[in-house]
């Protein structure tokens, strides 16, 4: 099957169809479609969808492309890039197009066309695949709902070989402590804090006997008359 093809002509070209007679000898009528540049920009053409493998710009009839500069514009570049198949072509009749940089060129790379063979291409679409994530299971010892043990919130409780609750003497279930966390200190209040603590500090405590010397040691101790109170007799 031979490939679809595209063919943009500028306004000019109408009024010369010897030109166009020269453009049919290498592009076969079955396989070319011809539209006219200013009808796209005008909007009164609709280009079909991923339809033609090469869009072929075409020369002005005096052999310049100064028409053609004119209506490439982004609207009219972004109507022929979705015409094309995707690995299609767009190039010019000059062979110009896309070789060196150019308000075109510019045009083309933003509505998603690359640098070609003689040209700009449409690059092929991408899949997209989607990757499964599988994330590794826990071990055995440490699985929930496994054979030596099952997960209640946070808490493991450890089960017989038959998948019962293993009991402590008193009948009840046995909950293991809490895992405490590395670096925390915890105060045990089972200790005897009310022992007095001693350390080497203690050896610098002054001693309440230097405090008296021997002549304080010396002196006689003065006791205090008691005063008595008066006799019951005095109250009658």
């Amino acid at each position: 099957m031979a490939p679809r093809t595209l063919l943009l002509a500028p306004p000019s070209i109408s009024a010369h169809p010897e030109v166009l007679d020269r453009v049919y000898e290498i592009h076969h009528r079955s396989s070319a479609d011809l539209q006219m540049l200013d009808r796209i920009a005008a909007g009164l053409v609709k280009l079909p969808q991923s339809t033609y493998d090469v869009v072929l710009l075409l020369t002005d009839a005096d052999g310049t492309t100064r028409e053609s500069h004119k209506l490439l514009g982004r609207d009219v570049m972004t109507k022929v890039v979705s015409a094309l198949k995707a690995g299609g072509l767009l190039k010019s009749q000059d062979g110009v197009f896309g070789g060196q940089t150019s308000a075109e060129k510019t045009e083309a790379i933003l509505a998603g066309l690359v640098e070609g063979v003689d040209g700009m291409m449409k690059p092929e679409d991408v899949e997209s695949v989607s990757i499964p994530l599988k994330f590794g299971r826990k071990k055995a010892n440490g699985a929930a709902n496994g054979v030596n043990g099952a997960t209640n919130g946070n808490a493991f409780m450890p089960l017989n070989g038959n998948g019962t609750v293993l009991l402590n003497g008193n009948g009840k279930r046995q909950v293991p402590e809490p895992a405490k966390p590395s670096g925390v200190g915890f105060v045990d209040f089972s200790d005897d804090l009310d022992d007095p603590i001693i350390t080497g500090e203690d050896d610098d405590l002054v001693d309440e006997d230097d405090l008296l010397t021997e002549e304080d040691m010396a002196r006689p101790v003065i006791q205090r008359e008691l005063s008595h109170p008066p006799p019951l007799e005095a109250y009658h």
